[in-house]
């Protein structure tokens, strides 16, 4: 049971992590709209969107990556702990 609940506890933290990156990064969108948007020109802004989607995108992609290589390792932990327990039952 042990290897499940660190399955689940390792999903729970990555759903946990990637709600606090959203809304860390819905925060900055707001405030980049309120304090900057209103002084740049059409087509800066136009810049300025294309510029943070791509930042936006690599940046979750990392996250993701790190999170999942996370899990993995976990599981691989939890698995290498599981497969050694029932070789000492045997």
């Amino acid at each position: 049971m042990s290897f499940l609940e660190d399955v689940f506890q390792t999903t729970d933290e990555i759903k946990q992590n990637e709600e606090k990156f959203k809304s860390a990064v819905e925060a900055s969108f707001h405030q980049l709209d309120v304090l900057v948007r209103p002084y740049l020109s059409e087509a800066q802004n136009e810049t300025l969107s294309k510029i943070l989607e791509g930042l936006v995108a690599s940046v979750a992609e990392h996250s993701f990556q790190i999170g999942y290589s996370s899990a993995v390792q976990t599981f691989a932990e939890a698995a290498v702990a599981l497969e050694s327990g029932s070789h000492v039952q045997q």
